[in-house]
């Protein structure tokens, strides 16, 4: 069939054919850098009835790829379908009031991960409006997700930041606590400053590191814990005249810190309390609710999950899966959210039977999606009821999310909405695309094993979507 051109803005593009963008693809697989990477493709135009789906692009699309962030895909389609767009996650506290004002409390927390210090200050202030002067006990109920709280099959040098730290039912500031790292005098340890800012008080630090001359080569900085140990351990060196690093590490005793928050907050409402203790057990009764919060509805949740590819939010919505309306509890929230997540993508006609799941967010090595799954389940959010909800939680090329910086000024800018997903040596893409003069496709994307760079490997991928917005509709 002989093709014209197809204008797009002010430019003027080549149209293409199906088969002339899989020559492309396979012609850039069959050379480096991709020629020693494992990739999967599928890319198949959007309908209601599987039988009218055309796919257009396929390589590998039912093998296992390791998803990095695309698995969120399912994890946020699993929540909106099963758990609706209205949910919210509460956290209350329980207890009696004395006459004179005396109480004896138990905060319940279900895993919200938007409490901060306005928070508190809503509890505490609750309270103190419910009559409470003075607390005799409090008991932060810290089980609703049994099971561990920092994913097993995560990385150890993951686990010290803030993108994979623990996730249980009481959190204050997502479990993270940004701090600094600067120069100080040549031959001098280098400054910490930022663990002050930790509620039950600041870790114990084990400074080995060094301010070196300007000019000099530094051995680099690094800030982590080794094992168990409540220890933090600078090491390294930065030149003195070196700007200050800013990480943000992830706590290690996320309801040790809610704890102090809440007694800051109550302190500062006029409300002393004299014993706390941690409770990871479930009471067998509550006694009355005195003071609540709830978090943004679950249509709201999704945007930072899916958009800003927010880890910690992907986990408490597998979690949250795995022990909502359970009559008896897991042994583990998250092997049980994962067991919804299936159940659900079922229920979405997608074939969730060869994947695996490890976690909610895609920060496990051990999940293996396939591009076609992730497809099925964008093919299901499409005509599922709350689409719209879906749609509004995904990152949008040239224009918002972990998609900003991508596609920009080119014929797809606004035209991609989709999830983006990078770990070492595997990057992912999965979305809605728009081409200007096709109708609308659902595009998979993963690349294993490769040794190069994410920007590498975005940029190819990248390559190969400007492809699609070439597409006539024609052929």
């Amino acid at each position: 069939m002989a093709l014209g051109l197809v204008g797009v803005g002010d430019a003027v593009q080549a149209a293409l054919c199906p088969a002339q963008v899989n020559q492309r693809i396979e012609a850039d697989l069959a050379q480096a850098p991709l020629d020693t990477a494992y990739v999967g493709l599928l890319a198949q135009t959007q309908a209601a009835n599987p039988q009218q789906r055309r796919t257009l692009l396929a390589q590998r699309p039912n093998a296992l790829f390791v998803p990095a962030s695309n698995m969120k895909v399912l994890t946020s389609a699993a929540a909106l379908h099963r758990l609706g767009p209205s949910y919210r996650i509460r956290t209350s506290v329980h207890g009696t009031v004395n006459p004179g004002g005396m109480a004896t409390l138990r905060v319940v927390g279900r895993g919200d991960p938007t409490v901060g210090a306005d928070q508190m200050t809503a509890l505490a202030t609750q309270l103190r409006n419910a009559g409470v002067t003075q607390v005799n006990r409090l008991v932060m109920d810290d089980s609703y997700f049994p099971g561990w709280a920092t994913n097993p099959t995560w990385e150890w040098e993951d686990a010290q930041f803030y993108f994979a730290v623990p996730v249980n039912g009481l959190m204050f500031n997502q479990n993270a606590l940004p701090v600094r790292v600067a120069p100080t005098q040549v031959g001098e340890p280098l400054a910490l400053t930022g663990l002050e800012a930790l509620p039950a008080g600041p870790w114990p630090l084990v400074n080995h590191s060094r301010t070196v001359a300007p000019g000099t080569a530094a051995q680099p900085m690094s800030l982590q814990r080794h094992g168990d140990s409540l220890n933090l351990y600078l090491t390294g060196q930065m030149a003195a005249d070196a700007n200050p690093a800013s990480p943000v590490l992830g706590v290690f005793n996320p309801a040790e810190q809610f704890a102090a928050a809440l007694q800051t907050a109550l302190s500062q409402q006029g409300i002393p309390t004299a014993q706390v203790d941690i409770a990871q057990t479930p009471a067998a009764s509550l006694g009355p609710e005195l003071a609540a919060i709830e978090s943004p509805p679950m249509a709201e949740l999704l945007v930072p999950t899916n958009r800003d590819s927010d880890n910690i939010y992907a986990e408490v919505l597998l979690k949250t899966l795995g022990v909502a309306g359970v009559t008896e509890p897991p042994a583990d929230a998250s092997r049980a959210g994962a067991g919804a997540i299936r159940t659900a993508l079922t229920e979405l006609g997608v074939n969730a039977e060869p994947l695996r799941i490890a976690d909610g967010s895609g920060l496990s090595r051990h999940n293996l999606i396939s591009p076609a799954a992730v497809v099925d389940t964008l093919q299901a959010m499409a005509i599922h009821p709350q689409s719209q909800v879906f749609r509004n939680s995904l990152a949008v090329a040239g224009e918002s999310g972990t998609l900003r910086n991508r596609l920009v000024n080119t014929p797809l800018s606004g035209r991609v909405m989709g999830k983006t997903g990078a770990l070492t040596g595997h990057v992912s893409l999965s979305a809605y695309v728009q081409p200007p003069n096709h109708p609308p496709l659902i595009v998979s994307i993963a690349i294993n094993h490769s040794n190069q760079h994410a920007s590498v490997l975005r940029a190819k991928i990248d390559e190969w979507l400007l492809l699609l917005a070439q597409l006539s509709p024609d052929c």
